[in-house]
């Protein structure tokens, strides 16, 4: 499989994702030919859901959910405080702009697939069904009426450390090299050339201790009763260093 990213003229990331049955020649002329095209392939050694980027990034969704069904905060206070770290566009906002419904679907296939505690929350559920599907019907989580929503940088809150964005989504990460399905090294660069960040999740992580990323991970899991946060024991024993 060839897995493009959205605008594919534009992202420079294509997984190329092996099957069991798949030659290494065959492999090797997908990644040639995804080469030639000016683009950067990513090995992806077992097919899984999600494949690399967006199954590192589906627990920060998670997490997104349970901070906006527990009423911690609201859409464009968490979106003005990314925005304040350099974000062009807010987690939130995001959402609303590729589609609630893309969001809650991709939810309930992981759930399916994956973990019982991918599936979607009420907040997104309910939107979904008043068809507020965000900019595409123009209103979701934001008004999109008048255009794109202006969010106030003095909306830019405390409530939420963007480190626990952080760290589900590292955390995600150690568990697919755990399974074998990339390495460190292929994890940030898939991250790097499919989203736009500037740093890989893995070069992120060691930066944090091990005893920080245990602890902040098993407190989100206990908070939110969410097993997916739980840390791997590539997280508990520092082996991500």
């Amino acid at each position: 499989g060839l897995h493009y990213f959205n605008p594919a003229v534009l992202m420079r990331l294509v997984e190329v994702i092996q099957g069991e049955q798949t030659s290494e020649q065959t492999l090797s002329a997908c990644q040639d030919f995804v080469t030639r095209c000016g683009k950067v392939p990513v090995r992806v050694r077992k097919d899984i859901p999600g494949f690399i980027v967006n199954r590192v990034q589906a627990p920060g969704s998670i997490l997104l959910q349970c901070l906006l069904d527990a009423g911690i905060v609201a859409p464009d206070e968490l979106d003005a405080s990314m925005q304040q770290l350099g974000m062009p566009m807010g987690p939130y906002e995001i959402m609303d702009f590729t589609g609630l419904d893309v969001t809650v679907n991709g939810c309930r296939y992981f759930a399916e697939t994956v973990h019982p505690d991918y599936a979607p929350g009420k907040t997104l559920l309910s939107k979904v069904t008043a068809g507020h599907l965000g900019k595409k019907t123009g209103r979701g989580l934001y008004d999109w009426s008048a255009g794109r929503p202006a969010i106030d940088p003095a909306r830019a809150t405390d409530k939420i450390d963007p480190m626990d964005l952080v760290a589900v989504n590292v955390n995600e990460a150690t568990r697919l090299i755990e399974m074998g399905v990339c390495s460190a090294a292929e994890v940030d660069t898939a991250i790097t050339n499919g989203t736009g960040n500037r740093m890989g999740p893995m070069a992120m992580a060691r930066t944090m201790a091990p005893e920080e990323l245990t602890g902040r991970l098993e407190g989100l899991a206990n908070r939110f009763h969410k097993e997916i946060f739980r840390p791997t024991d590539m997280i508990r024993t520092g082996a991500y260093r």
